[in-house]
């Protein structure tokens, strides 16, 4: 029998690196290949210490858009889904990418003018973006309910076509294919349990697998990435907090865009095996749990047969749950930190899984020339005491 090639090599932790990545989730996987592919630094170890994708790499709705709110960040979403569409010939790896586009639902006069805010926003700034009526939406998604009888009726909406879903679990491997083919040693298991700083500067970490050197370390754990920064002696202005997630069983392919329903705050896709994929905003309290309540799963199921109330008879199948470290302000913090040589990309909430291609290529630019990206400038956590906040926080929560 012929032997298959071996797509990844999982290592131990050698004693010294140019650089120490700390999360092996999408964020930590695509800084370490930016690094070794674009600079040739793939002295690099990404400590992870669960497996791969642990996090909430592993754990979302596989959305992708470019349809924020902020004109500062709006580039970074295009950038990042060009990336996302270029990936899989570049690793060959079938991410499974699929640019459905998106249809945002409004159900009165605010959710409309806030709408159309963003809509010239992102006109002005190239991106493709339509306002549509409710009979509009109904060509583009047959079975939405559109008429009188939803406790609120929807009054209009958009479609966005640049966005889609992309699969997490072959984002993770395919990064993880490729890191590992330029050289970079992916060590899942190796836990941080502290940060070396000397005269004001970084010089490696603690782990429970020894020492490391390295005169780079960048934190890119998700939702612990406070607890991380902590081992630095930085408190960062964000908190942790769980989102939840439903699946249920496949149905015959009817939906063919990701539908949000800004006043509900939910929303509804359906994947290429038939299952429709839900979520929501995040529960109002901090925790570094992931569980899930009933009580969520009843009021999603409400709000998605308030839009689509064929699907009543449909069982759900399974439910899961992931962190979201959250800014005021909704947007991410990136940038160098603290001691010289510490970076941090941290601060996601809700939108780390779109943004992991753009974060991986800019943080590495970063790390590797000293120069800060234009596209990541405004985002260094100076911002927040600096009052130069940056306004992403809006109702449509992916």
């Amino acid at each position: 029998m012929a032997s298959q090639k071996q797509l990844w090599k999982f290592r131990e932790p050698a004693k010294t690196y140019d650089a120490v990545i700390i999360g092996g989730g999408l964020h930590g996987l695509a800084a370490a290949y930016y690094l070794a592919r674009d600079y040739k630094m793939s002295n690099v170890a990404v400590l992870e210490r669960n497996y791969l994708g642990y996090g909430g790499s592993g754990r979302n709705t596989e959305v992708i858009r470019a349809n924020q709110r902020a004109p500062e960040i709006l580039p970074f979403y295009v950038q990042s889904n060009q990336l996302w569409n270029e990936l899989s010939a570049e690793l060959e790896w079938n991410l499974m990418v699929w640019m459905k586009g998106l249809i945002g639902l409004a159900h009165n006069d605010a959710g409309l003018n806030a709408m159309r805010l963003r809509h010239e926003t992102q006109v002005r700034m190239g991106i493709e973006n339509y306002l549509l009526s409710p009979e509009e939406i109904r060509k583009l998604v047959p079975s939405l309910d559109i008429t009188n009888n939803p406790a609120i009726p929807i009054v209009g909406g958009y479609h966005n076509p640049p966005g889609g879903q992309v699969r997490h679990d072959a984002a993770v491997w395919g990064l993880a294919k490729g890191c590992s083919k330029l050289g970079v040693h992916l060590c899942p298991g190796v836990e941080v349990t502290g940060i070396v700083v000397k005269d004001d500067r970084v010089t490696g970490v603690e782990t429970t697998k020894g020492p490391i050197s390295a005169p780079v370390v960048h934190m890119a754990p998700g939702g612990w990435s406070s607890d991380v920064a902590r081992m630095a002696g930085i408190d960062l202005p964000v908190v942790t907090l769980p989102l939840q997630a439903l699946v249920t069983e496949c149905v015959k392919p009817f939906l063919n865009h990701v539908v949000i329903d800004e006043l509900y705050f939910c929303y509804v896709q359906q994947s290429i095996k038939g299952d429709l994929i839900m979520g929501a905003h995040l529960d109002p309290w901090q925790s570094f749990n992931n569980y899930n309540t009933y009580e969520f799963a009843a009021e999603q199921a409400y709000f998605i047969l308030q839009l689509f109330p064929d699907l009543a008879h449909l069982k759900l199948m399974r439910a899961w749950s992931g962190l979201c470290d959250m800014t005021v302000d909704g947007a991410p913090i990136m940038g160098e930190c603290g001691p010289k040589g510490l970076f941090i990309d941290a601060g996601w909430g809700y939108f780390g899984f779109k943004g992991s291609t753009a974060c991986g290529k800019n943080m590495a630019e970063l790390i590797a020339t000293g120069r800060c990206p234009e596209k990541i400038k405004f985002l260094g956590m100076d911002r927040f005491y600096e009052g130069r906040m940056v306004p992403e926080v809006y109702l449509a929560r992916s």
